[in-house]
């Protein structure tokens, strides 16, 4: 097992190309994906350095990752850290990390922030929101621009996290804050316990090609004739069946516009499927971490 071990998940490739790019600037390291039913068996009395990178979901953590937080159990020795990467509006992701975190007696050594390029029709939000036209940023010219300016962020955090850095959590000093807060802990609390339904819409541009079948990270869809099926409702709202979909067939309610659709240029469908793909085993026998 390795001392460094960095924990992701990943929708349209954001997160995974910020663990590949933090992986880098260490050594003795392993990128392992969270949807792995063992992946905390990574951990071990060796390991120095814990990471957690992910996409930010509704001003929180994704339930996944959620999920994988009450699962794992850490020495006080380890340097634990949070990567969340947003669309823009991060709101405040980190205080409720820490939340949940000191429900598991983990101490948030560092938390850090990436802003990338926003991917999300937002299928469950309401029909208003659709109108702020996000999608006009995906252009090639502003996805490069924003690649080389996420670059250098990334770098910086490499070196905080290389050093053990640690980071003071976003403070609430002032009555607009708690506010603000109090606003966010509603909105973490509906999410947490009443999980919205996305559906998803498919037009006749559709090819039965399966590329949103193996990218599914909740394994919902099934092709059926050529056509994909939306089997189930568990939903990780990673959104990878839309932004991965090569001739954009698929759609969201309020979102079917073919505009919009983005993953990140290093990370293929294969990399998305990646992350469920292999069991522990496999892993280590292709040396396959990422």
């Amino acid at each position: 097992m390795s001392k460094n071990i960095l924990f992701y998940f990943t929708g349209t490739g954001n997160s995974l190309a910020v663990a590949k790019m933090i992986a880098e600037s260490l050594t003795d390291v392993m990128v392992v994906p969270i949807l792995r039913e063992d992946a905390a068996r990574y951990i071990n009395k060796d390991t120095e350095r814990i990471g957690l990178v992910f996409p930010i979901h509704m001003n929180s953590a994704p339930r996944m990752v959620v999920d994988f937080i009450e699962q794992i159990e850490l020495m006080s020795t380890v340097y634990f850290f949070a990567v969340a990467t947003h669309g823009g509006v991060p709101g405040m992701t980190g205080l409720y990390l820490n939340k949940v975190f000191k429900k598991q007696d983990i101490i948030l050594d560092g938390y850090f922030e990436v802003k990338m390029i926003n991917n999300t029709p937002k299928g469950v939000a309401p029909k208003f929101l659709m109108t702020l036209n996000w999608e006009l940023d995906i252009t090639p010219e502003k996805i490069n621009t924003m690649l080389r300016e996420s670059h250098l962020s990334i770098q910086n955090i490499a070196q905080s996290i290389k050093n053990k850095e640690k980071t003071t959590l976003q403070c609430l000093s002032s009555g607009s804050k708690r506010v603000a807060y109090c606003m966010m802990s509603l909105i973490w609390y509906i999410s947490e316990k009443f999980k919205p339904k996305l559906t998803f819409l498919l037009d006749e541009s559709c090819t039965g090609c399966g590329t949103c079948e193996k990218v599914c990270t909740t394994k919902r869809i099934r092709m059926n004739e050529n056509r994909p099926l939306w089997i189930h409702d568990n939903c990780s709202f990673c959104y990878a069946c839309f932004n991965y979909c090569p001739k954009q067939a698929i759609g969201v309610e309020h979102y079917t516009k073919k505009l919009g659709r983005y993953n990140h240029p290093d990370i293929s469908a294969d990399d998305i499927a990646g992350q469920i793909k292999l069991e522990l085993k496999d892993m280590i026998k292709s040396k396959r971490f990422d």
